[in-house]
């Protein structure tokens, strides 16, 4: 005989909500976590965590941070709960937020190089490009060929007016994957501020060896041969 839905204990509800997260029915999934604590609201804090991340797929973050705080509430010590909390505050743009749950986070859990990576942006969305630089330090020791890692690094120290220091790490990425046609075309922009057209001119052809109808490479050449 099958069990009606309102026989289901606090367990199946989870069960079933797992299972439609991972078919990214995040609404569903949300129904059948609500069962779920609704039964027991202290149940554990990944059941909030979960409802909080699904909250976050369907864009209401304000409901994702309600959720990570509940999970907290229960287990202090969920690194995956704290992470959670900063993506929703990053996502409300309060990144002051954001920065102290993903401490929160990396205290727990110092291997955490996702929160280290997103860390650096919201120290960025606040002009602190000297804080984020030493997050992304700290994600690149965790995960040394992390491209985005290194890519919003450059573009920081670029910020910082210290375009010797992108180059390097243009290098680092070109090493990396030859073909990035992205990190040629900013090298050979820093390049350009460092007053160095000739290295510019050469990243420029380079990206169009790869990408022979690259627009931007294109029109930087153009502008550099007038």
């Amino acid at each position: 005989m099958l069990k009606k839905a309102d026989d289901r204990t606090s367990s199946e509800w989870i069960e079933l909500g797992n299972r439609y997260f991972k078919l990214e029915n995040f609404q569903k999934a949300i129904e059948s976590y609500e069962k779920a604590v609704k039964i027991d609201s202290d149940n554990s804090s990944i059941v909030w965590s979960n409802m909080g991340v699904a909250f976050e797929n369907l864009g209401n973050f304000k409901k994702e941070v309600e959720c990570c705080k509940r999970a907290i509430k229960i287990d202090p010590r969920d690194s995956w709960a704290w992470y959670n909390l900063g993506v929703g505050y990053g996502k409300l743009q309060k990144y002051q937020r954001a920065i102290e749950c993903y401490e929160k986070t990396i205290k727990i859990d110092p291997g955490d190089k996702t929160a280290f990576y997103n860390m650096g942006l919201a120290y960025a969305k606040i002009g602190n490009y000297i804080k984020a630089i030493e997050s992304w330090e700290k994600a690149v020791e965790l995960d040394p060929k992390n491209n985005k890692i290194l890519f919003n690094m450059a573009l920081a120290y670029t910020k910082l007016t210290n375009d010797q220091k992108a180059i390097e790490i243009y290098e680092k990425i070109i090493n990396i994957i030859p073909n990035n046609t992205r990190a040629r075309i900013k090298m050979g922009l820093a390049y350009i501020n460092l007053g160095n057209n000739q290295k510019a001119i050469k990243c420029f052809k380079y990206v169009l060896k790869i990408d022979p109808q690259n627009k931007e490479a294109k029109d930087y050449l153009k502008k550099l041969n007038k």
